[in-house]
């Protein structure tokens, strides 16, 4: 699976946030890093659509401004997003993935009914979503990061593989697809360090315990399940 990252932000260098998620992505293959200028006029949109035809998992990140995206990112969809590439005659993303990685500054708890901000993330970003369905494309629930500057060193730890996770894992919403993208992840630090006696435990007490585990998702899940009913 190829995924294509397209970041849209006005100030990008100052932006920590961003900096730390395109580190986190150093090693991983398959991923293409994609900033908007904002400086030119117009993009150019027999690239951009190329870009997008070559990538089978689509995401757009950005920093929530004012429940929305930054202006660029607009932009780019007037321009590139054509009819007849998009629902007309081409259908050029059908099939295709679409997910959504917003960054915000205000607290998570804001993000709920009855909250400071009255509404959830995934509420004011439904209009991608609406592309999605326009677009034939399988929409994935947005990857939402609160107050990014305030995350303790094991928050930014978990981040890194949540995040790592949605942009490389196929089957990231389900326990056995984490569990296998783990396995794959030390099958290949252990080939850039096969002497690593520690990464040899680790990978061979998950394929000890497997069914241990798989139990374990589906008792999550089920717990999951009664939590939102």
């Amino acid at each position: 699976m190829k995924t294509l990252i397209i970041v849209a932000h006005p100030k990008l260098i100052e932006s920590g946030t961003q900096k730390f998620l395109k580190t986190s992505l150093t090693k991983m293959e398959d991923v293409t890093w994609h900033v908007l200028d904002v400086t030119q006029p117009h993009f150019d949109v027999a690239a951009e659509q190329a870009l997008l035809q070559k990538h089978d998992r689509i995401i757009f990140q950005f920093p929530l401004y004012w429940y929305s995206a930054p202006a660029v990112l607009k932009q780019w969809e007037d321009e590139v997003l054509t009819r007849n590439f998009v629902y007309g005659t081409q259908r050029a993303l059908a099939k295709k993935e679409l997910g959504i990685v917003v960054s915000t500054g205000d607290s998570q708890r804001g993000f709920v009914a009855g909250g400071e901000e009255q509404f959830t993330l995934s509420e004011f970003l439904r209009s991608y979503q609406a592309l999605a369905n326009k677009a034939g494309m399988t929409y994935l629930p947005p990857f939402s990061i609160f107050q990014f500057a305030y995350l303790t060193e094991t928050a930014k730890q978990r981040l890194v593989i949540d995040y790592q996770q949605y942009i490389t894992n196929a089957e990231f919403q389900n326990f056995h697809g984490r569990e296998l993208w783990f396995e794959d992840q030390l099958k290949q630090k252990l080939a850039d360090s096969p002497n690593s006696q520690k990464l040899t435990q680790i990978l061979t007490a998950i394929q000890d315990n497997r069914e241990d585990l798989e139990e374990l998702g589906w008792t999550l899940s089920m717990i999951k399940d009664d939590e939102d009913e």
